[in-house]
């Protein structure tokens, strides 16, 4: 039977107290309070000691409770409680053998001092059963007539998760059931006495403990940090080697610590990054993550942060370790090692092209070519070297050997020195075998000439060099940056697909915006170049400066001038650009420009350059994602009907120190957009912050910014192509001035749908009945209810003997917009002879030029078919239509009268033979008078049979019509 940690008296002694003392204090269970020093455990190493407590709102959390006592019924439905859903995966162990314990602090009052209650404790992963058991409770507090307080006993529980633990998989919740059955239910003690039940109580300390739960894990387990170069993803190669002298944006470090806190961000108290120095003496930096802010963000089941740190040039070499720190809030601190640290090289070089040469080197059939680079030494102060440089292979046949402006060896003396060595290459006469991607590999030998390596090599790195044939002239290669260190690049003119030259680059009204270009000279000989502007917003201006001098570049007419730029090198000028100041001028459009050689006569070599500006007012919105892979702040192609999300972070620009209202406008009620298009302001728009509360205005100072995410649902209707609509964040307005504000464009493509069956053809006229010979036009309309333009051919198949035409022609082609719709006329004429009442099929067929698939499973093409009911005009041209194409009824009918007047004729001939048979027969004078009455009773058959043929001929006259 399970430990149950109680005070029991006699019972008689406990009847005869009762009434004197307020309460019976119990022997409550010990608990186990934290150490003040706490250990550091290693990441993954030893388990902890950890409780859940039972808390308000029946939740199991790690944090101590503080607030006031709850107290539960545990009979009938009982109690829950639960942790919220698990981060990552947690092997909850026993905390001691393979047993978990949980206190539960209750009181059990029943007005039968022979009452007994069975307590069941069910541990739970998720809605899996770990294991359960049953507790018995007896000698149940009895309340007298003084109203007695019962005391809470702590009962310990031991639940068996196994010794080798229980894994709580990620996403689950740790669950404690505990509901319980009494003999006495439903009783009341006499004289007022009190009822029956089992009460739990937590939510606070009862006596010196908790109702809780203990057990051993490491909820921390996988927890670690990563070392990468800035931009650098968690997957991605770590960079564990730096150099102590190198360039000042290669000194760059992107640490990323991902906390695995099973428990949830809640459960952390703090998170510090240390990088000390070689043997711990000191630390470079000690850098501590707030887990209640959004310094660490839940992705990929772990709280992940990011540190970025560049170190001082000169910084001395050696290995320096690193470590990650982790205090929960039950005071365990785990600390990750991380196993090779960061090591700062003593000899490094690096190989690179000066900032006015182009990557390449560029032949020409017999010439001598050349080519700059730049290798720095990047290692400690205090070393030196020499470097020697090589090619990697050798050149083809016919060219000459490579030739380096100093052969035994370019000297540096210590970190951040450097030289530029130079490579002379012949061209042989013939380069038609020279593939197009062909390249040569130049490797920097390094060799120390200090120090115990004196002699040795050190350092090996190598660059490639593109090598590519040109002419004497060519187009000039472009480069467009929004930063002066070139690391942002938004054109590329031998790269144009890489960027979006509609992609809006801000400037806020009252300042100049300053681009990058490089002009890279890929001719053979030295050029100089004009630059013109060939599309620009109206009221905006440029100017082109010489970057690093401020020189204006000379303007002849409508051109810029550049000054002469030597063979493979590049000349970078900063382009200023001045939005206006009008609040009614245009803000936002493309800069086109084109840059000509100007010394080639023979042929015009032009290279195009173009990009977006965009005029803000100390507000700028851009999207940092959206559901797409593509383009960022373009989605699609998407269906119709689709929902597109976008990520936008609103910018306050502006260096006001005070708060700005800016008021996030719904797209759909933006005139702009109406104006567009007004099937927009259809459109579904739900805008969101990233708690997903609805987003209406953005309180912002100076610098700060604020992101919400925007979803659109568009229409089922809408035409295929690219849709944009603007996202308008403006400020408040205060009635004084105009308000600043800023339009963000969203672009969203719909996709080509076409579909089976969209193209309706539809009768607009009466029906009527059509005559013999007679031509009768109806009007007809085609409706194109697909969402892109479809070119469509139209045609008839008329019965035989009948004839139609399609707006008096045989066929009718016609090209249908998008959701639209174009009226046609059918003129049908029918035979000369025509029976009445039949109904005749015209079969139209309508084929969409773009969309002949036409089989089993899929037909584009429509064959719609629509009758008409024919009418005869006057008796013969029934008669004659009868004679010529009868019908079944009237060939019946022919049959019946034929059969008819046999059948008279037959029965005439049967009388006359009789009436002879008789006279002969009779006397003479019997037979003059038997021949009167013959001629008598001929007359009457004759007169019978007459009208009996009278009333044939009325039938057949009723069934005629």
């Amino acid at each position: 039977m399970r430990d149950v940690l109680t005070m029991s008296s006699n019972r008689f002694v406990f009847a005869v107290l009762i009434s004197l003392f307020l309460a019976v204090v119990p022997l409550n269970n010990p608990v186990e309070m934290l150490s003040d020093t706490a250990e550091i455990q290693s990441v993954g190493a030893s388990l902890e000691d950890y409780e859940l407590y039972f808390d308000d709102g029946t939740s199991l959390t790690t944090k101590e409770p503080t607030g006031s006592r709850n107290e539960s019924s545990l009979l009938e439905s009982g109690v829950t409680f639960d942790t919220e859903e698990l981060i990552s995966d947690l092997t909850v162990h026993g905390k001691s053998g393979n047993e978990v314990r949980i206190f539960a602090y209750m009181k059990f009052e029943s007005p039968e001092v022979n009452a007994t209650a069975d307590i069941t404790f069910r541990l739970l992963a998720g809605n899996q059963e770990v294991d359960r058991f049953t507790e018995t409770l007896d000698n149940p507090c009895t309340s007298g007539l003084f109203g007695n307080d019962c005391s809470w006993v702590p009962y310990q529980i031991n639940l068996v998760v196994g010794s080798d633990g229980y894994l709580f998989g990620n996403g689950n919740r740790i669950k404690i059931e505990i509901q319980g059955d009494a003999s006495c239910q439903g009783q009341g003690g006499p004289f007022g006495g009190g009822s029956c039940d089992v009460t739990l109580a937590y939510g606070t300390e009862v006596g010196n403990g908790y109702s809780r739960m203990e057990f051993r894990a490491n909820a921390l387990a996988g927890s670690q940090v990563k070392v990468h170069e800035v931009g650098d993803g968690w997957s991605e190669t770590e960079v564990v080697e730096w150099s102590p002298t190198h360039l000042s944006d290669k000194r760059k470090m992107q640490f990323t610590v991902d906390v695995r806190d099973a428990f949830g961000r809640a459960d952390i108290d703090s998170v510090e990054l240390v990088l000390y120095t070689p043997n711990k003496a000191s630390t470079v930096f000690d850098q501590e993550f707030d887990p209640k802010t959004n310094q660490l963000k839940l992705d990929n089941n772990g709280l992940v942060g990011t540190y970025e740190f560049t170190y001082d040039s000169g910084i001395a070499y050696g290995e320096y370790p690193l470590s990650l720190l982790i205090t929960d809030v039950q005071g365990h601190v785990i600390e990750y090692v991380h196993p090779q640290g960061i090591t700062f090289l003593e000899y490094d070089v690096y190989l690179d092209f000066p900032a006015t040469q182009i990557p390449k080197l560029l032949v020409a059939p017999g010439q001598t070519s050349s080519i700059e680079l730049s290798v720095l030494h990047t290692g400690s102060l205090t070393s030196d070297l020499r470097v020697e440089m090589e090619l990697q292979q050798s050149l083809p046949s016919g060219w000459s050997d490579p030739n380096w402006d100093s052969p035994g060896g370019y000297m540096l003396s210590g970190g951040g020195s450097s030289a530029r060595p130079m490579l002379t290459i012949q061209a042989p006469e013939d380069l038609s075998s020279l593939a197009d991607n062909y390249q040569i590999i130049i490797e920097a030998y390094a060799y120390a000439t200090t120090g115990a390596d004196s002699g040795s090599q050190v350092r090996l790195v190598s660059i490639a060099v593109d090598v590519e044939k040109v002419n004497q002239f060519g187009p000039p290669r472009i480069d467009v940056y929004e930063d002066v260190e070139q690391q942002k690049q938004i054109f590329a003119s031998d790269r144009p697909d890489l960027y979006n030259e509609n992609l809006s680059h801000y400037i806020d009204y009252d300042k100049v915006g300053d681009f990058y270009m490089s002009i890279n000279n890929v001719g053979f000989d030295d050029d100089s170049y004009r630059i013109r502007i060939q599309e620009i917003p109206v009221a905006w201006s440029l100017k082109f400066i010489i970057n690093g001098t401020g020189t204006e570049l000379t303007e002849q007419g409508i051109d810029s001038l550049t000054p002469t730029i030597g063979q493979g090198e590049k000349l970078v000028l900063k382009v200023e650009v001045y939005p206006p100041f009008e609040r009614d001028a245009v803000d936002i459009g493309l800069v086109r420009l084109s840059v000509t050689s100007d010394s080639s006569s023979d042929e015009v070599f032009t290279t195009p350059a173009a990009w977006t500006v965009h005029r803000t007012f100390g507000i700028v919105g851009e999207v940092i994602s959206d559901s797409d892979g593509g383009t960022l702040g373009q989605i699609g192609p998407v269906s119709p009907g689709s929902t597109v999300t976008y990520n936008v972070r609103i910018t306050d620009s502006s260096d006001d120190a005070g708060t700005t209202n800016w008021v996030i406008k719904n797209p759909a009620a933006l005139q702009r957009n109406i104006d567009n298009d007004p099937a927009y302001a259809t459109w579904m728009y739900d805008i969101t912050d990233i708690e997903g509360n609805i987003a209406l205005v953005a309180p912002l100072t100076g610098g700060q910014y604020y992101d919400i995410e925007v979803e659109i649902t568009i229409r089922q209707q809408v035409e295929a192509g690219i849709h944009v609509v603007y996202l308008q964040v403006a400020e408040e307005a205060d009635g004084e001035e105009d308000p600043r504000y800023f339009d963000l464009p969203l672009t969203i493509e719909v996709d080509e749908e076409v579909v089976p069956g969209n193209l309706i053809v539809e009768q607009k006229s009466q029906a009527e009945r059509v005559r013999a010979g007679q031509t009768v036009p109806f009007e007809y309309r085609i409706d194109n209810l697909n969402n892109v333009e479809v070119d469509v051919v139209i045609s008839v198949k008329a019965p035989d003997g009948w004839d139609a035409t399609l707006d008096d022609g045989e066929i009718i082609s016609f090209t249908l917009d998008s959701f639209s719709s174009r009226d046609f006329t059918m003129q049908i004429t029918a035979p000369e002879k025509l029976k009445s009442g039949e109904m005749v099929e015209f079969e139209m067929t309508v084929t969409p030029t773009n969309y002949q698939e036409c089989t089993a499973n899929l037909c584009y093409i429509q064959k719609p078919t629509f009758e008409f009911k024919t009418e005869n005009s006057g008796v013969l041209n029934s008669i004659m239509s009868e004679i010529e194409d009868p019908e079944p009824t009237t060939l019946v009918l022919f049959f019946s009268v034929l059969a008819l007047a046999g059948l008279g004729l037959y029965r005439r001939g049967q009388n006359k033979v009789k009436a002879q048979m008789f006279a002969a027969m009779v006397e003479p004078q019997a037979i003059d008078a038997a021949a009167e009455d013959e001629v008598d009773a001929d007359i009457i058959e004759e007169e019978d049979e007459e009208e009996v043929l009278d009333d044939l001929d009325l039938e057949l006259i009723d069934i005629e019509s």
